[in-house]
């Protein structure tokens, strides 16, 4: 092609065309500028494609992450609100009725002496993201919120860290001078020769440990209260920030609490203080076709089994035991979950009506055997 080109020129030059000569020069030079351009643009297009699949991997990378942290702290926040900051605050409420050091003592068993939020955060993607630079392919404002969630979850893990070291620090010194339950009868066992308690002369620093516990539990405490309120923070944030990617992903995912999972559960709606009825409300509301919460006959069982064995809530299981049966008429289970539910308010005769049920829909059932057997009912097969 190009000595096509220069074979034109030369005849123009030959001819003495030279003002045609120079149109044609012209001419040839617009068209190599032109393919450059066209050759950059592709170029352009290209290095545009692959930044556009690097960030979308980075995308759903974080989103992932953010998900994970989200339902993390969802269980973090319940566990300190519902167990650790109410434990203390019975303890302290105790305090001025406390007649001796030991009773002190003795009182600080049931205090938590872990933490639920001595964890780290998921923050592969973005430390990746600022040791290679390509932070920069995000848009300033997810750049922005990315860097300072970083920042947070930094500041409120070293603040817990600390906490938590000065506490076990500070335990450490009670524990030297005979707090430990091998030593002091906290939970009324004792489990250590009378002489070599006397020997160790640990009333004797009862006084001491009585202080370090009640100096201790206070400080982690703070440490707790502070970390609660950094961690609603950071769960805000991270939800903010899943919004923002979501959006520029073209909403892929539902919401922030089932990109790792199918559906919510519903211990969630227990964590949060929700009663039975409106669990259950919350059930009865969902499309069975494409539920926002996994309402399977298995896993509302289980909820139905939470308020028999771990809440002792045995007319709130009752009604989920019942839920579940006119969700699933189908399913042996439930009729036998709802019959243990009875016994457990001593109403044997609906017990048994429930059992048999449950043998009708699955003559193998075991326990509705054994238990029917121990209630004097005859099982013919």
């Amino acid at each position: 092609m190009i000595k096509f080109f220069r074979k034109i020129r030369k005849n123009l030059l030959s001819e003495g065309k030279t003002g045609k000569y120079f149109k044609y020069a012209i001419g040839e030079i617009v068209l190599v500028v032109i393919g450059i351009v066209i050759a950059l643009q592709i170029n352009n297009w290209n290095e545009k494609r692959k930044s556009d699949n690097i960030l979308e991997n980075y995308y759903h990378q974080i989103v992932t992450e953010l998900a994970k942290d989200y339902n993390r702290i969802h269980y973090d926040l319940n566990n300190l609100e519902a167990n650790y900051l109410v434990t203390y605050n019975e303890f302290v409420k105790k305090l001025p009725t406390q007649k001796s050091p030991k009773a002190i003592i003795i009182s600080s068993e049931k205090l938590e002496y872990t933490t639920p939020v001595y964890t780290n955060f998921n923050t592969n993607t973005i430390a990746t993201l600022q040791a290679t630079g390509d932070i920069k392919l995000m848009p300033t404002d997810i750049r922005n919120k990315l860097i300072e969630l970083k920042n947070d979850q930094d500041r409120t893990y070293k603040a817990s860290k600390e906490n938590y070291d000065y506490f076990l620090k500070e335990i450490g010194r009670a524990t030297a001078l005979g707090y430990n339950p091998n030593f002091i009868s906290l939970n009324g066992t004792n489990t250590v020769n009378e002489q070599l308690y006397r020997d160790l002369e640990i009333e004797d620093n009862y006084s001491e440990i009585a202080l370090i516990i009640v100096s201790s539990y206070f400080a982690k405490n703070l440490g707790e209260l502070d970390t609660f309120r950094s961690l609603k923070s950071i769960q805000e944030d991270a939800n903010s920030l899943f919004l923002l990617i979501n959006e520029e992903l073209g909403n892929p995912y539902k919401d922030i609490e089932r990109v790792t999972r199918k559906y919510k559960t519903l211990d969630k709606l227990l964590n949060t203080g929700k009663t039975s009825d409106e669990i259950i409300a919350v059930i009865k509301a969902q499309d069975r076709e494409d539920p926002e919460y996994n309402i399977s006959e298995r896993y509302i069982n289980s909820v139905g089994y939470y308020y028999l064995n771990t809440l002792k809530q045995q007319e709130d299981a009752l009604k989920i035991f019942k839920l579940n049966i006119e969700l699933y008429p189908e399913s042996w289970n439930p009729y036998d979950s709802y019959g243990e539910g009875l016994l457990h308010i001593g109403d044997k005769e609906r017990a048994i009506k429930f059992y048999k049920k449950s043998l009708e829909l699955n003559p193998d059932n075991e326990n509705a055997i054994k238990v029917l057997k121990e209630l004097g009912i005859e099982i013919s097969k």
